[in-house]
């Protein structure tokens, strides 16, 4: 959607210039750039007076359609414009403008901002002289203007500065002598005499009849490309031809061609977005080295007119730049092109336009890169230039200044001299990323061997800064992954995350505990255990309980049902406990008593340890061989990293061993299951820590360890609980029976226990459904939350009162309405049953720039204490609700975490509190240059 309105608004821009260059009789960029600025400036409000796009509008919650902000209409006029241009349908968009064009039109013809270039336009450049006096004392100086035309008529003006003197001398002229300018600026009634092509040299001549035959232009044309090639030195040094010709310079050309170019490239940018959307995009203003390289690249420059002096100096970037967008705009207003130039640019300038137009979005350019990284970082970029060289062949060096105000530290780094002020910074920036770049290899340390001790200083800046946040504070874990700092963008390969954390503690050298209360090790914890999207165990809950679900009848249950519900309940099981580590051999041990008889003699094994929870994948791999009832056996095929074997002589099909495979494929991202014909792989990656590892080398080895989750641990003891009541009901109804009244009895019995399974499958679905939330959508949470308010203030009881939040900025946050509807469902649903004599419940938030921040509080009776310290301690929660399962609340946090957000109790006098946290949404990042 931002590339929609993104694109409306480069055709706004685009339409604006268009119409305001066929309008001026003798435009310049100067009074084209300030009408189009006023059309643009007051498009909002033309916008909200439209009345079909409040009445079409899907809107949000928390907007009312009678009275949408002038932002909010004027986003969706823009997207609308947007669509219309993707399709190709830009007559539509113009016709969809005219109004508020032909409005603006009017207004500007009957109103004069700028005396002196409206003085400009009616007699051009090349009729008038100026002169200027001095006079006053220093401190008060008073300046006096004349301005003369060809006809020796003048006016005259004063003022403090030049600026002023000059404008009031156009007033005074035009008033004096051309009067009717005052009252209607619009020339376009009574045009003036036409320009003429200048034929003063035979290059240019032959690139405007090259120009004309490429765009199959007619010969009425040449003037105008003429025009386009026609610099402002040639103009001053040969007023004479300028008058002889009726012609000016390029300038409003250039502007008009840099609005047209601008929307081509908005137009081939949202058209790939469109095509493949990528996690991130960036929308920007092409450099003038582009457009320099695209004047260069269709071989125009012999034809462009410059005055003497500037033909010494060359063609310099700025002036290439502005010659290609004036030849563009001159190309597309000769021949009265409509929609997109695409349609009509010849095939020979086809690699010119995968310059302006690029089919793929280009790479964004090193400033913004560093920049963005920065603010991640929390250090303010600012540059320093200095200059060298004479005038013609100026070169410009640029110094990165970085600033840590936690640490008190300022870094400079210099980037390589050259042309211009934005390449000077590029190289600068460059630098400095070059070090983030290296920082982010596999092998920190490495990296910096031999490198100068300035990139060393910078690198242990950065690496030290870093810590300082990561240490101090939760931190966007998805954008630093996606920035690739300090390491967790490798976090899903534990042994190269190890390798940099042992690498920074190199560079670092820091002799630093792991405190515990440090951020560190959850921000590597959070990369490491970053959950797919959708969870796949979910998904297959979520199949199982629609399964169980349509059994209507007790004889239906069969060992498949009961088997599929083992397994899960064992995989969450596992996910949820804590179980020590074992070294293999000893682990064999345990298979020879649990399988004895059905086992191969174990070849000796290797003294690797082994985690609880891959002691449970190879468990259950085991088990599922044995299932089979033929003879199994173990072997180790590889060490490093452990690859063990199991084989059956007798294996259960492939699609049952499949099915295991990928269920417990979920349990850990170090761990791999995989089928094969005569049984099952198990792959398990191992890391080896140093001896003495250093405090990031510590934080990484703790966040490595497999944490238990509560969720998780309620969600099997539900499944056993489930698969018990299956079980009972199959036993009972396959039982046989004396009489007939005994019969109906087994009957009832077995009734009775597939609907208590039914009841906790509903139970199930309930407490689950809430992780299934967790979606890529993003709200905004200010007008959400009064929503959502008010919708709970239709069912609260009388007794019980609650507060409706106020907006204190725009926020996007990463979870769309329904995971939100769910969390405070959840926290508010326990607030009502705590205030069951009445009381009141408070709503609020907050943000900053990286995370929203809710606050649910009520003046209740508060939280028991066993379920507050549970909570606290990351355990299992025992509900004291009759029914109840401790399932909501862990829910809540699940779902929050796998966003990156968390629920906290917060300690209060009385009552309770819950403070939610929850990521921003990624902003879509924007540059110019």
């Amino acid at each position: 959607m931002d590339a929609l309105g993104r694109l409306g608004s480069a055709f706004l821009w685009k339409t604006a210039a268009v119409e305001r260059y066929r309008r001026i009789a003798n435009p310049t960029s100067g009074t084209m750039s300030a009408d189009v600025a006023r059309i643009v400036a007051t498009f909002p409000a033309w916008a909200a007076r439209q009345e079909w796009l409040r009445k079409s509008a899907a809107l949000s919650v928390g907007l009312d359609r009678d009275a949408l902000p002038p932002k909010v209409t004027t986003l969706l006029c823009h997207q609308v414009i947007g669509v219309l241009c993707l399709e190709g349908e830009e007559e539509v968009a113009r016709r969809l403008l005219h109004g508020h064009l032909a409005t603006q039109q009017r207004e500007i013809a009957s109103s004069i901002n700028d005396p002196k270039t409206t003085l400009y336009e009616v007699l051009g450049h090349a009729a008038l002289a100026w002169e200027y006096e001095r006079g006053g004392p220093d401190h008060a100086p008073v300046f006096r203007a004349v301005v003369t035309d060809t006809h020796r008529r003048a006016g005259e003006g004063s003022g403090s500065n030049k600026k002023t003197a000059a404008q009031r001398a156009a007033l005074d002229f035009l008033q004096r002598h051309v009067p009717e300018v005052l009252t209607a600026r619009d020339t376009a009634a009574s045009p003036p005499p036409p320009a003429q092509e200048i034929p003063v040299s035979r290059a240019h001549v032959g690139a405007v009849r090259r120009l004309e035959t490429l765009f199959s232009l007619p010969e009425t044309s040449r003037p105008l490309l003429s025009q386009a090639l026609l610099h402002a030195s040639w103009a001053y040094e040969n007023g004479h031809q300028m008058e002889r010709y009726r012609q000016q310079d390029y300038q409003a050309l250039a502007y008009l061609g840099a609005q047209i170019l601008g929307y081509e490239h908005l137009l081939a940018t949202a058209r790939h977005i469109v095509v493949a959307p990528p996690a991130e995009f960036a929308f920007t203003t092409l450099p003038n080295n582009v457009y320099n390289t695209a004047f260069h690249e269709v071989e125009l420059a012999s034809g462009l007119l410059l005055g003497a002096g500037q033909r010494s100096l060359g063609i310099p970037r700025e002036i290439g730049a502005d010659s290609f967008q004036a030849v563009i705009g001159a190309v597309s207003e000769a021949g009265d092109f409509q929609g997109s130039l695409a349609d009509r640019w010849p095939q020979e300038w086809a690699p010119t336009w995968q310059l302006v137009a690029p089919s793929a979005p280009l790479p964004v350019e090193p400033t913004t890169r560093l920049a963005r990284t920065a603010s991640l970082m929390k250090l303010p970029v600012t540059y320093e230039h200095t200059v060298s060289g004479p005038d013609h062949l100026q070169r410009y060096t640029a110094t990165a200044v970085i600033h840590s105000k936690a640490l008190g530290v300022t870094l400079r780094t210099r980037g390589a001299a050259v042309p211009g002020k934005v390449p000077a910074k590029h190289s600068a920036s460059l630098a400095v990323l070059g070090v983030l770049d290296r920082l982010a290899d596999g092998s920190p340390a490495r990296s910096f061997d031999g490198a100068k001790e300035e990139a060393r200083a910078l690198a242990r800046f950065f690496l030290a800064q870093q810590a300082f946040l990561l240490d101090a504070a939760p931190v966007p874990t998805q954008r630093w992954i996606t920035a690739r700092l300090f390491g967790l963008h490798l976090a899903s390969d534990a042994p190269a995350l190890l390798k940099w954390a042992v690498g920074v503690d190199e560079l670092l050298k820091l002799a630093l505990p792991l405190q515990p209360g440090s951020h560190l090790r959850d921000a590597f914890r959070k990369a490491v255990e970053k959950p797919a999207v959708p969870d796949p165990l979910n998904t297959v809950l979520a199949r199982a309980i629609d399964t169980l679900e349509r059994i209507e009848s007790p004889e239906n249950i069969t060992t498949v049902h009961v088997r599929h519900l083992v397994q899960l309940c064992d995989v969450y099981r596992c996910l949820g406990s804590d179980d020590p580590d074992i070294i293999l051999p000893d682990l064999a041990d345990d298979w020879r008593i649990l399988h004895r008889g059905r086992m191969e003699t174990l070849p000796s094994l290797p003294p690797v340890p082994i985690s609880g929870r891959a002691r449970a994948v190879l468990d259950a791999a085991l088990s599922a061989l044995a299932s089979g009832g033929g003879e199994t056996s173990v072997e180790v095929l590889a060490e490093r990293p452990l690859r063990l074997g199991f084989r059956s002589a007798k294996p259960p099909s492939l699609t049952i061993l499949e099915d295991v495979c990928s269920l417990w494929s979920a349990v850990s991202k170090a761990i791999t299951v995989e089928a094969t014909e005569q049984g099952i792989d198990v792959i398990v990656a191992m890391t080896e820590a140093p001896p003495q590892p250093g405090p990031i080398t510590q934080a990484v080895i703790a966040a490595l360890q497999p944490v238990p989750e509560p969720y998780r641990a309620a969600v099997a003891d539900l499944l056993h609980d489930l698969k018990n009541q299956l079980v009972a009901a199959r036993l009972a109804d396959s039982q046989p029976a004396e009489s007939r009244t005994a019969r109906l009895q087994q009957q009832l019995a077995a009734s009775r226990h597939l609907d208590e399974a039914h009841t906790l499958a509903l139970r199930l679905r309930a407490a689950t459904s809430m992780l299934t939330s967790a979606d890529t959508e993003s709200v905004e949470l200010g007008a959400f939350l009064r929503h959502y308010a008010g919708a709970v203030l239709t069912r609260l009881p009388a007794s019980i009162s609650l507060s409706v939040p106020t907006a204190r900025s725009t926020v996007h946050v990463a979870l769309g309405a329904r995971a939100l509807t769910a969390i405070f469902d959840n926290l508010i649903g326990n607030a009502i049953e705590a205030l069951r004599n009445g009381g009141a419940i408070t709503l609020d938030w907050t943000a900053d720039d990286y995370e929203a921040a809710v606050e649910i509080s009520d003046d209740g009776p508060g939280l028991p204490s066993d379920i507050a310290a549970a909570l606290n301690a990351g355990k299992r929660i025992r509900s004291t609700k009759p029914g109840g399962n401790g399932l909501g609340l862990l829910g809540v946090r699940s779902l929050l975490a796998k966003v990156g957000g968390q629920l906290s109790l917060i300690a209060t006098p009385s009552g309770t509190a819950w403070l939610t946290t929850l990521p921003l949404a990624t902003p879509t990042p924007t540059e110019s240059t």
